[in-house]
């Protein structure tokens, strides 16, 4: 029998996460199918009531929905404490985890960065800042500060792991040491509207910073453009997107994908794009 997998939030149709599970089922010759369900915040109660259902042995879970699945969990692993992306349906009952945090180092890896050592700011004070902070501290980053449009969300976040805050407007004063920049907020995300009103912190970074943007549409935000345009070393959010579902999938299936199905699925998507 066909195993039934998918990923969850509102809005989804624009998710990537079918085309790279259902292309792992594909490599690994695997009886599974995953599909993407527009669930919000009012429809997720209907969801899980129908898991049984519809067959379903795990699912991955998107905005509005990452915190909103915690009461509903039997277990949550440590690192997904403030917010869940994949969920095991066991026989105890759902099971929650976070993928994230590992597919935004592992994407880091990739380009030959990492945490160790360096002075890191993240832009944005959501759910995923306080995964990557919470793993940075554990990769011994030398300093952590989080800049935010609200000073109170930036001090909330930081607060936990001991590191620094400020409002996104001072950002400039913490650049000149700075070795690894994350933007965490949807500024220059396609559709979204808004984007940074300027960018000439940018050009204090030292030439040896990593910049980093989690948005993956367009896949060249105008940040990305802005510190390539300087030479600095650039990563968007797609290879933390495939890595963490990879780290899903292995939850899901047992198997760790590698380098040549990153490949392959990297191939994948950007044939659909085409």
């Amino acid at each position: 029998m066909t195993k039934k997998y998918c990923v969850i939030g509102q809005p989804i149709a624009h998710s990537l996460s079918p085309a790279i599970h259902n292309a792992l089922y594909e490599r690994y010759g695997l009886d599974c199918k995953y599909d993407a369900y527009p669930v919000d915040h009012n429809g997720l109660s209907g969801f899980l009531s129908q898991i049984q259902e519809r067959g379903i042995c795990g699912f991955n879970i998107t905005m509005p929905l990452k915190q909103d699945i915690l009461p509903h969990l039997a277990y949550v692993s440590p690192e997904a404490r403030t917010g869940v992306n994949t969920v095991v349906v066991g026989e105890n009952g759902l099971s929650g985890y976070s993928t994230d945090a590992q597919g935004f180092y592992s994407s880091l890896q990739q380009l030959g960065a990492g945490y160790s050592g360096q002075n890191i700011v993240f832009i944005g004070a959501g759910a995923v800042t306080g995964l990557l902070c919470a793993d940075a501290v554990q990769k011994n980053a030398k300093s952590i500060c989080v800049v935010n449009r609200t000073l109170e969300k930036a001090q909330a976040m930081a607060r936990p792991y001991g590191a620094a805050s400020d409002s996104l407007s001072n950002i400039s004063e913490y650049m000149p040491q700075c070795g690894l920049l994350v933007n965490t907020t949807p500024l220059g995300m396609s559709g979204a509207g808004h984007d940074f009103e300027t960018l000439d912190f940018i050009d204090l970074l030292p030439s040896c910073a990593v910049v980093c943007d989690l948005i993956y549409s367009p896949p060249q935000t105008t940040l990305l453009k802005h510190a390539g345009a300087r030479g600095l070393k650039t990563m968007n959010g797609l290879g933390m997107l495939i890595w963490q579902a990879f780290y899903a999938f292995e939850k899901f299936c047992g198997i760790m994908p590698g380098q040549k199905d990153y490949a392959a699925v990297l191939s994948q998507l950007e044939l659909r794009d085409q």
